[in-house]
């Protein structure tokens, strides 16, 4: 029976769901949250020494990461995952479900996104998710190109075409995680994704009006510059960010400044946030 090797990473909860949010962009092929710890499944060759310190660089400050490495029998990771989802109104129109879970519209304006995770991340169940898709109805989409970066289970670029977008690029350095987004895509019927696997440089140098990125602190700042490159340079242009602590709020508005751009409005849920920015 093939084998995984497993990291377990045990620390505080506001910790593990930080982990749980960027686990994606590390080439796992499993996630299992076991409430005081999370699970990462990788395949044989796949894990290297180096992503332990990649875990504990994405801790908040002060925060303390014990991990134990394993090996693994290979078993249904999703069935229990699966079993727990539920659908979930994200705004007064949106709402996320499963296949196995069919929604009725309630109203005429409703919007029904079907996502089957797969073990990606944006399943509507997390807040950075929620936060950024409240604020997205205050966006005019329609007819916009839109970029989405870190797409997962490509929700948020399914999301922008529902609202009217003419094109959306979605992105993902995960193979596995562009797969379950393909899947979706196709199932959410959006012709108008254009799905992508790599890094932001191989998406070319347009003139995006949007841009989704629902990653981690660090990795926004990181990938500020390229995506500044790919802003549409007019006034209504716009950022979003998700997958932000409160804590680390500042430091991330002081690096989108130095590249001309302030936050316009924002959504708050516990200690995250998610932030609109444009040009001032």
């Amino acid at each position: 029976m093939k084998q995984y090797e497993a990291l377990t990473c045990h620390a505080h909860r506001d910790a593990l769901d930080i982990l749980t949010a960027v686990a994606s962009t590390l080439p796992i092929t499993g996630i299992v949250d076991n409430d005081a710890s999370i699970t990462l499944y990788f395949d044989e060759g796949a894990y290297d020494e180096t992503m332990i310190e990649t875990l504990r660089s994405w801790m908040p400050e002060g925060a303390e990461l014990r991990v134990e490495r394993g090996t693994v029998e290979e078993q249904n990771w999703n069935a229990e995952f699966e079993q727990s989802l539920q659908p979930v109104r994200l705004t007064d129109r949106l709402v996320i479900t499963q296949s196995w879970n069919p929604v009725e519209p309630e109203g005429p304006d409703d919007l029904i996104v079907t996502i089957d995770p797969k073990m990606s991340f944006g399943t509507g169940h997390h807040e950075s998710t929620r936060l950024i898709a409240r604020l997205m109805p205050g966006i005019d989409f329609r007819g916009k190109r839109v970029l989405d970066i870190g797409t997962g289970t490509g929700v948020l670029a399914i999301i922008a075409a529902k609202y009217g977008a003419g094109h959306v690029v979605a992105i993902d350095n995960n193979e596995w995680a562009v797969e379950n987004s393909r899947e979706n895509i196709a199932m959410n019927d959006a012709p108008e994704i254009l799905l992508t696997l790599g890094e932001l440089d191989a998406v070319r140098e347009d003139d995006f009006d949007i841009i989704l990125a629902n990653i981690h602190r660090n990795i926004i700042i990181e990938l500020l510059p390229e995506m500044v490159k790919r802003l549409h340079a007019g006034s209504e242009a716009c950022i979003l960010t998700s997958g932000v602590l409160y804590a680390d709020y500042d430091s991330l508005v002081e690096a989108v400044a130095e590249h001309g751009l302030k936050p316009v409005a924002e959504e708050r849920e516990n200690e995250w946030i998610a932030t609109k920015f444009q040009r001032g």
